[in-house]
């Protein structure tokens, strides 16, 4: 099928934290000759990977609290809890980026990982994916606080029973997407990892 809207023009609006662009579309309707020129704005450069630290002796999974600027109006603190997650850099994949994170934010060593799939949170205003990946860990060893200060990252770290996390889904501070999409995958497929990283005999690096 031919592609309905095309870019005609690009205007940069900020150059921040974020990338802001404002896209001048045209729309060909079927019928018509004319296009409708549209504009919308969107956040660009946004590649992540999040992994979800889960071990399977204890049942336990390893999650991280900190503020999200987006849920400072709705969420006391703009405290949510996630997945260790961050921004793919260059040259750098994701499943590098992941093990990178949970380490960085979580004091938490991966071992097997397997993909869960890439995800887009919010494609009406932002070009954000993020390859998301369920890690095997031992609880036992994670940190209490992490994140990376020169960035303005503080993160608490805690750890709770699959199970706990699976009634809490949807509901404050359990709200991020990737959150949400990772339990939900490891609900349906724990028997199967864990069956996967014995035969691969996984061990936390």
């Amino acid at each position: 099928m031919a592609r309905e809207f095309e870019i005609i023009g690009r205007e940069p609006l900020s150059d921040g934290f974020l990338k802001l662009n404002r896209y001048r579309l045209a729309r060909v309707a079927p019928g018509r000759q004319a296009p409708t020129l549209v504009d919308r704005e969107c956040i660009d450069g946004l590649g992540a990977a999040a992994v979800l630290p889960y071990d399977p002796v204890s049942g336990c999974i390893v999650l991280v609290e900190q503020m999200r600027v987006g849920a400072l109006g709705s969420v006391p603190g703009g405290l949510l809890l996630e997945p260790p997650g961050g921004v793919i850099e260059a040259g750098c994949s994701g499943a590098a980026t992941a093990r990178r994170e949970a380490w960085e934010e979580a004091g938490c060593r991966i071992g097997a990982m397997t993909p869960i799939g890439v995800c887009r949170p919010s494609p009406g205003f932002s070009d954000e994916s993020v390859a998301l990946y369920c890690g095997e860990t031992r609880v036992a060893g994670v940190a209490r606080f992490g994140g990376d200060p020169r960035e303005g990252e503080w993160t608490r770290v805690l750890v709770w029973d699959l199970e706990r996390a699976i009634r809490g889904l949807g509901r404050e501070p359990l709200t991020p997407a990737t959150l949400i999409i990772a339990v939900q995958w490891l609900a349906l497929n724990r028997h199967r990892v864990r069956d996967l990283w014995a035969a691969s005999a996984g061990e936390p690096a």
